[in-house]
């Protein structure tokens, strides 16, 4: 009988990128669970002030690096004396793969916008602003207030203002525990090449500037920075049979067929089935213990100094292709350098495939004059999902 070992390799990793922010810069970080990123950020203070948290469950939400004054005009005609936001519009970031250079754009949009206000005589604050939306109910304590307010419209948020009115005094206020929320729209992670990404947006702060707060007095900054960063690593599974790792090559048929005739074998083969999970391009390729000058593996007569050429093929349903074609018997080489590139057109789950083995043509008929010899080597089917 002719022994052929075969083995694979199947990788599965996803860690997070997680910088630390600098002053006057926020950051926000995420992992990839499949083809979902998914948030890592820690949540901004303010979530804890406002429905036990429920408001911050599914955001991306972080404090912002600012505090000011503002002489608060509850009756004033200028809604900017007012407590008062105009949040930036959703702006393109581009991503940068720092190790390839490669690029990509995603799109970020602020959402919800938090404060702590002070006052000495009265509330300037209220439950029903102008211009947006609000969570939950109004909160604080002696002397200050805290509100929890959403932009009705995140591609252009409209100014958003208080609409307290009753309160005579014109308070110096301080804000402070400023935090927003952000709607980030990400690239498809199969596009995304295997690495850390990295992508920078600066904003400015004050009047007409990308954030808003109406007529303030000595702010902190008047701008900061958006980082927002990630580890691409693809994910793929590969599963066989549990006797795939260890495949015998026959003759169609069997070898008692064959001995019941005088023809010599075409080919000796053998197919194993697999199993294929895998979301974003991957590359497939050999390692061989006999390796061939070129680029094939060999199978070794134990007893003798005769070796043989191994095909070895993959067939994969209509969901994958490799070089825009589709994978019907693919070849498969040995060695990085040779490796063939398959990609998904979609997200692939449980999908059947066939690995191919082969000896065939004259090189079946020389096995054939070494009768009783056994032929082996092993061969590492190497799947790498980050090519």
């Amino acid at each position: 009988m002719n022994t052929l070992r075969a083995m694979a390799a199947t990788l599965l990793l996803a860690l997070p990128f997680t910088p630390q922010a600098t002053a006057n810069e926020i950051a926000f970080t995420a992992r990839i669970e499949g083809t979902r990123f998914v948030n890592t950020t820690p949540n901004a203070s303010y979530c804890n002030h406002f429905g036990g948290g429920s408001f911050c469950a599914t955001s991306w939400s972080t404090n912002l690096p600012i505090t000011y004054r503002k002489r608060v005009d509850v009756n004033s005609p200028d809604a900017r004396d007012k407590v008062y936001v105009r949040l930036p519009a959703r702006r393109a970031i581009t991503l940068q793969n720092r190790l390839t250079g490669e690029t990509a754009t995603m799109f970020l949009a602020f959402y919800q916008f938090s404060q702590r206000v002070s006052w000495e005589h009265e509330t300037v604050v209220n439950g029903s602003p102008n211009g947006c939306g609000v969570f939950g109910s109004l909160g604080g304590g002696p002397g200050y207030s805290r509100f929890l307010w959403h932009a009705l419209n995140t591609t252009n948020p409209a100014p958003c203002f208080s609409t307290k009115s009753g309160n005579p005094n014109v308070e110096d206020s301080e804000f402070t525990n400023t935090g927003i929320s952000v709607r980030p729209d990400f690239p498809p992670v199969g596009s995304l090449a295997p690495g850390d990404w990295e992508g920078i947006a600066d904003y400015r702060v004050g009047l007409g500037q990308d954030f808003d707060f109406g007529n303030i007095l000595d702010p902190s900054t008047d701008q900061f920075r958006v980082r927002i960063s990630f580890k691409v690593m693809h994910e793929m599974r590969v599963d066989f049979p549990a006797h795939g790792t260890e495949i015998r090559l026959a003759p169609q048929g069997s070898w008692t067929s064959v001995m019941n005739t005088s023809r010599a074998p075409v080919r000796l083969y053998h197919d194993t089935p697999l199993r294929l999970w895998a979301g974003s391009p991957f590359s497939i390729y050999l390692a061989c213990e006999y390796p061939e000058r070129r680029d094939q593996c060999l199978l070794k007569n134990q007893a003798a100094e005769h070796y043989v050429p191994l095909d070895v093929a993959l067939t994969l349903p209509g969901a994958f292709q490799s070089n825009g074609m589709p994978v019907d018997r693919l070849p498969v080489l040995d060695g990085r350098n040779y490796a063939k590139t398959i990609v998904p057109t979609g997200t692939a789950s449980n999908a059947p495939g066939t690995l191919h083995f082969d000896v065939s043509g004259t090189s079946a008929e020389a096995m054939l004059r070494y009768p009783g010899a056994r032929y082996s080597g092993w061969v590492t089917i190497i799947y790498d999902a980050n090519p």
